[in-house]
């Protein structure tokens, strides 16, 4: 379980004290940043995040002593900060934009983000903050048309 953990934190960043959704989201857009605006390994390593999200977040919520998504697990940010910034200009201005929308919507869970914590088996871990993510990338996308 202490290794499901480390990688669902984020190799423990997820266990600072203060806003570890934020700074793990921030530390991703930052590090996104760096990532080629290349369709191919864009998607890729979203695919790669996703997946292991998923599939540790089933193996947290079969043995958890804790509730349905703790604060320490931020992979679930990661996945959804990167879906935010797909195929976006590298700017930072744009970037900050992502970043606080995304940050909006993953501490407010208005609606339908709200509703999708519900899913069992992990699942609900995952797919508040890929919603938030498409959510935010939806708007962004259309802003910059």
């Amino acid at each position: 379980m202490n290794n499901i953990i480390f990688y669902l934190s984020l190799f423990n960043l997820g266990k600072i004290s203060t806003a570890p959704g934020t700074l793990a989201s921030f530390i991703v857009a930052i590090l996104w940043y760096f990532v080629p605006t290349n369709l191919i390994i864009q998607i890729f390593i979203i695919f790669i995040i996703m997946t292991i999200g998923f599939i540790l977040s089933y193996f947290f919520s079969k043995n958890k002593e804790s509730p349905n998504d703790p604060s320490y697990i931020v992979i679930d940010e990661a996945a959804g900060m990167c879906i935010a910034l797909y195929m976006l200009p590298k700017s930072i201005l744009i970037y900050f934009f992502a970043f606080s929308l995304f940050r909006f919507f993953d501490i407010l869970k208005p609606s339908i983000i709200k509703d999708s914590e519900k899913f069992k088996k992990g699942i609900g871990i995952m797919l508040d903050d890929i919603i938030s993510g498409l959510i935010t990338l939806a708007i962004i996308s259309i802003t910059l048309k």
